[in-house]
C-alpha cells in the first residue's frame, strides 16, 4: 500500500488481523482521510493471516477525536463480517514489508491462536447508568437510621448540620458502591450463561451502575440481546440500560506470550 508520491511520506496504518482470504466491507473511510478521496482499505496477505491497513501521509499528526472514530468504524465494522483482531488506535508503521516482517510473520502463531479462540465471537459491551433520584431516595428508604437522620436536618441551617451532612454522604456512598457491586453480580448471572466470556468493568461517573464486556456467539446475538431487554424491563427506570454492539473484541484479547510484544 505505501508509496512515496512528490514531498508526500506515507506508511502503512493497520487496523488489525484477520484471517487470510476474509471478507471485508468495500465502503470503509480509512483513518486520515474524506470519504470518497480514493484512499482504500486493503487486506495485506501473508501466510494464514491478513492485515487491514490503508495508506496515511506520516507526517499528519494523528490523536484527533474524528481520527478514533474512524479507526473504531472500521474495525467494528470489519467485526460485523469477520472475525478480526484489533490493533491499538494510532498504529502507523514504515511501509507493508514492515507489516509483513513485523507483525504478520513475527507473531504469526500466536495471532492464528488467537483468532482461531475467538472465532465466530463479537463482543457486546451493557452500560447501565442509575437515575439518581430514585436511587438515593432508594438506598434511603431501605436504611431507617439513614431516613430518620435525613429528616432530623431537613430545612436546618447547613453549617449547623455539617457532620451530620457529612455522615449522610458517607453512608449513602458506601450504600451505592453495594448496590454497583449487586447491580454488576446480578447482570453477570443473568447475561453470562449466554456469553463465552465476560469482563467486569468500573462503571464511570456519579451515575454509573454497570459496565460489562460479553464474548457472545454470533448464532446467539438475538437471544443474548432479548436477555438485555428483559434485564432492562426487570430494573425498569431505576438503571438505563445501553446496549453497544456488535463490536471487535476489544476487552478480549489474548494476552502475547514473552516475546511477542
Amino acid at each position: 500500500m505505501s508509496t512515496t508520491e512528490q514531498d508526500t511520506r506515507t506508511g502503512t496504518y493497520v487496523y488489525g488481523v484477520v484471517a487470510a482470504g476474509a471478507d471485508i466491507p468495500a465502503d470503509l473511510t480509512p483513518v486520515g482521510t474524506a470519504q470518497g478521496d480514493g484512499t482504500a482499505i486493503a487486506l495485506l496477505d501473508h501466510g494464514d493471516l491478513a492485515a487491514v491497513v490503508s495508506d496515511i501521509e506520516v507526517d499528519r499528526p494523528l490523536g484527533r477525536r474524528d481520527d478514533l472514530l474512524a479507526h473504531e468504524r472500521v474495525v467494528n465494522a470489519v467485526a460485523e463480517r469477520t472475525t478480526v483482531l484489533p490493533m491499538r488506535f494510532g498504529g502507523v508503521v514504515e511501509d507493508d514489508q514492515a507489516v509483513v516482517d513485523e507483525l504478520l510473520e513475527g507473531h504469526h502463531d500466536f495471532f492464528v491462536d488467537a483468532l482461531r479462540a475467538l472465532d465466530g465471537a463479537v463482543q457486546f459491551v451493557v452500560d447501565g447508568r442509575y437515575d439518581q433520584d430514585e436511587l438515593i431516595s432508594g438506598i434511603v428508604r431501605a436504611d431507617p437510621e439513614l431516613a430518620e437522620l435525613s429528616e432530623s436536618i431537613r430545612g436546618k441551617d447547613p453549617d449547623a448540620t455539617y457532620y451530620e451532612r457529612i455522615r449522610i454522604g458517607e453512608r449513602i456512598s458506601s450504600a451505592l458502591e453495594e448496590q454497583r457491586t449487586a447491580d454488576a453480580g446480578f447482570a453477570d448471572e443473568r447475561l453470562s450463561p449466554l456469553a463465552r466470556a465476560v469482563v467486569v468493568k468500573e462503571a464511570g461517573g456519579e451515575d454509573g451502575a454497570v459496565n460489562l464486556a460479553f464474548l457472545v456467539a454470533r448464532d446467539a446475538l438475538a437471544e443474548f440481546e432479548d436477555a438485555v431487554d428483559a434485564l432492562g424491563g426487570e430494573w425498569g427506570d431505576r438503571v438505563s440500560l445501553r446496549l453497544v454492539g456488535p463490536v471487535a473484541p476489544f476487552d478480549f484479547l489474548p494476552e502475547p506470550d514473552d516475546g511477542q510484544g
